[in-house]
Parts: structure tokens; C-alpha cells; sequence
């Protein structure tokens, strides 16, 4: 397979960007990595590139990024805005090939993370089938609903989802994207991120406040769990099909941060950064600690103090994205990239062992 390959480095002049609206737009639109801390450099290394693995001329490549090593492929969705019902695919880490699945349990998918050697994935679910998360075997074909609802409340559309590994707790966000994307019904509880004991079968609500609560990781050490509101992305019902999008900048486009206490409670809610073009969506961390989110415009890369250091830039929405041996795979809606990059992702020992 022939890619097409991007090496191209910018780096930003900050004394003028502060001062320069213009300028500090220009970058939004150059595909390749945009530099704004030195940082950036030592983490995507000398070798760098952004190869176009694949275009379509539909949103194929939206959400979830998941490995699984028995297959050695990545485990991805598409968007419901040109996918209804939305696809699910995997592509070869080898070859690069692409593959359309089908699993009957999994409704209008949306995230996923790797889970007991299987792909977790968010089934959104539609008017007739309850959001759940749903357990599948890449090999076998098999699934398991590992959870519907919660005390006999229909979860609205289960968004994003992570492992905490030191406890098997699942942890995940369910915003109200699947009622205002008009094919799931009038929501029976708030915009909330749960934490779900597959042990016990027990789940706890653990964080609200949230506009839209949607992509969500913890720090390396699991003392930190990063969240994303993309509130300033509103989606609208009718007249019709639910695909009419307007987005709102007074609205959260915000990662908040909070402290994970005893490993199970979140505490001291605050904001760790603000996203500049559209909103993140899907969020991770590498081994050191920085933190990565798909924007409006590619990838944005923050520090762990909330400083932003760099951009993978794909001209155009990156959903979501996810960290492979090698670098990173990229979900730009329309187009699949993968990135060559130095950094390694704070699960890829996990993940890909």
C-alpha cells in the first residue's frame, strides 16, 4: 500500500501569536505537527511522519482506536452523521487493511477500550435497544451486555469508556448525544460519568455538572482522571434526521480534571485546559504524563500542567485517536491516518504485550 506521507514541522513564534490573530490562525489548516513548546519535539522525535492510510468519501473513521493483540488489528466506528447504523471496522496493523464488522449486540457504537482480551465497546443503543456497554471476542464473534442501565434508568447513549487496571473498575461517560442525534428517546437521567463494578454488579454515579461529559482517561499512576466536555457542540433533532450540528463558543469546549481518591472517588474537580478549535472529544495520556485529545483541527497536546506544547494537525476534526507500537492512529472522520511518533502511550505496554 502506497501512503501519502507528511513530514512537515511548524514552529510557532509564541511573542507573536499572543498578538497576532491571523497568525495564530494560520496553522489550523497545514497539515503536519505545529510546534509550541520545545516539549513537542522530543516526544514526536526526528522521524516523524503523518501517513494517509485511507480517504473515503464518508465519515468511516470517528471513534473508539482499540488493539487487540490476537487479531494485531485496531478496532474503530464510524459517524452516525453518514453511518446509520454506524459501521464497525478493524484495520490490520500490517497491512493496513480494512475490514467492515457486524456484531448484532453492538447498536450505534460509539467509543471502546480493550477489556479481559476483547473489545468493550459503548453501544449507544436506538429506540427500541438500551444503551449498554457490550463485551466482544474479535475471534470468536461472541458478545456480553455487561451493563444496561442503572437502578432501572435507561442510560441515554454510553459515550466513552476506560479500565481502571489496579481494581477492574469500568468507568464511563453517558451524555445525551444519542436523543439529540434524534434516535434515542427523551433521556431519563443527566449528562454523567459512572463507575461500574463487573465483580459486584454494582455502579455508582460518580461526576455530573457536565454540559456534555464525553472522552475520559486517568494519569499514568491513577491518581488523575481527565474529562472532556463538548457542550459547545450542540446537535438538533429536527426537522427530521437529528444530523443538524451548531456549535455554541460560550459553551464548554473543556478537559476538567480531577483527584482519584482510594481509587474510586473522584475529588477537587478544576479546569485543566480549554481547547482553542472545536472541542476534544477523545482523551489519553502518554507514559509521561501528557495529555492528548482529538480536536477540531487535529490533535492537541498539553503538558501536564495544562500547557499547550503541540499539534498533530489534520485540517479538519480528529474525534478520536489512539497510541499503537510505533506511534499513534488518528480518526479523522473522512480519512484514517497513522503517526510515527517517538512517544509511546501510558497503556501501550498494557495493551500491546
Amino acid at each position: 500500500m502506497t501512503l501519502q506521507t507528511t513530514t512537515k514541522v511548524v514552529c510557532v513564534v509564541r511573542g507573536r501569536e499572543v498578538k497576532d490573530i491571523a497568525y495564530a490562525n494560520s496553522f489550523k489548516k497545514e497539515i503536519g505537527f505545529c510546534v509550541y513548546h520545545e516539549k513537542f519535539l522530543e516526544l514526536i522525535g526526528t522521524d516523524a511522519e503523518l501517513n494517509l492510510v485511507e480517504e473515503r468519501d464518508y465519515q468511516f473513521a470517528h471513534e473508539a482506536g482499540v488493539y487487540n493483540k490476537a487479531t494485531d488489528s485496531i478496532y474503530f466506528t464510524a459517524n452516525f452523521q453518514t453511518c446509520d447504523p454506524i459501521h464497525l471496522y478493524a484495520v490490520d496493523c500490517k497491512t493496513f487493511e480494512i475490514e467492515q464488522l457486524d456484531y448484532p449486540h453492538v447498536v450505534q457504537a460509539n467509543g471502546a477500550c480493550q477489556y479481559k482480551g476483547g473489545v468493550l465497546y459503548c453501544s449507544q443503543g436506538d429506540r427500541y435497544t438500551p444503551s449498554a456497554l457490550v463485551l466482544v471476542d474479535p475471534v470468536t464473534k461472541n458478545s456480553e451486555i455487561l451493563i444496561n442501565n442503572f437502578h432501572g434508568r435507561e442510560f441515554s447513549s454510553v459515550n466513552d469508556v476506560v479500565i481502571h487496571h489496579d481494581t477492574g473498575d469500568i468507568w464511563f461517560t453517558d451524555p445525551t448525544y444519542g436523543y439529540e442525534q434524534a434516535f434515542r428517546p427523551y433521556p431519563v437521567l443527566p449528562p454523567q460519568m459512572y463507575r461500574f463494578n463487573p465483580q459486584t454488579s454494582e455502579c455508582w454515579a460518580v461526576a455530573d455538572g457536565f454540559q456534555m461529559c464525553n472522552g475520559l482517561c486517568f494519569s499514568p499512576d491513577y491518581k488523575l482522571m481527565y474529562v472532556t466536555d463538548t457542550g459547545a457542540i450542540q446537535a438538533h433533532a429536527g426537522p427530521g434526521d437529528g444530523r443538524q450540528f451548531s456549535f455554541n463558543p460560550r459553551n464548554p469546549s473543556t478537559i476538567y480534571v480531577y483527584d482519584v481518591v482510594d481509587k474510586r472517588v473522584l475529588a477537587n474537580r478544576r479546569v485543566f485546559a480549554f481547547c482553542d478549535t472545536g472541542v476534544p472529544d477523545g482523551i489519553k495520556c502518554d507514559a509521561e504524563g501528557n495529555v492528548y485529545s482529538g480536536c477540531g483541527d487535529g490533535i492537541h497536546v498539553w503538558d501536564s500542567q495544562g500547557t499547550l506544547i503541540g499539534k498533530i494537525i489534520v485540517a479538519g476534526v480528529a474525534a478520536n485517536f489512539c497510541f499503537a507500537n510505533g506511534g499513534m492512529w488518528i480518526f479523522a472522520e473522512k480519512r484514517l491516518y497513522f503517526a510515527k511518533l517517538k512517544v509511546k502511550g501510558a497503556l501501550v505496554d498494557i495493551e500491546c504485550q
